[in-house]
């Protein structure tokens, strides 16, 4: 069974308002005229970051509440590399997700599994693996340490 979702982008010179077509996600509004020339550039780059790493935090969240185990929060980062390819064109090279779980360590084996299994992604983490490498960097804080 396939799915699809839609977004759409009206752009009128240097503003953008990108639709995500959710009630969850809202639009988003970019007024370039209001930045300055070395923030324009980007945008895209952080969307596909922001994309990234909302999905495996979903796969992480339910993973561990299919468990049963119960966290404080999640903190997380994406890092996104761009650069040329051997071609010289522009490229995503790579993403890093940094990401530390809060939960008591009475969860840590819990934890653990669920580390194992989130080392293969998240779907659409798993779906451009085929183009660069992810990075996933999942680490446990307990206070209680």
């Amino acid at each position: 069974m396939s799915q699809e979702i839609t977004v759409s982008l009206q752009r009128k010179g240097p503003l953008i308002d990108l639709d995500m077509e959710s009630q969850a996600l809202g639009k988003i509004h970019v007024d370039n005229n209001a930045l300055p020339e070395e923030e324009r550039a980007g945008s895209a780059k952080k969307l596909l970051g922001a994309s990234v790493l909302y999905c495996y935090v979903a796969a992480l969240d339910k993973a561990l509440e299919t468990r049963g185990a119960k966290y404080d929060a999640i903190d997380a980062k994406a890092t996104v590399s761009a650069g040329a390819n051997d071609k010289g064109q522009s490229r995503i090279l790579g993403i890093r997700l940094d990401i530390v779980v809060h939960m008591d360590s009475e969860n840590e084996e819990i934890f653990e599994r669920v580390a194992r299994v989130l080392r293969h992604g998240c779907l659409i983490s798993a779906s451009l693996e085929a183009a660069f490498p992810i990075e996933y960097n999942l680490e446990l804080e307990c206070p209680d340490d």
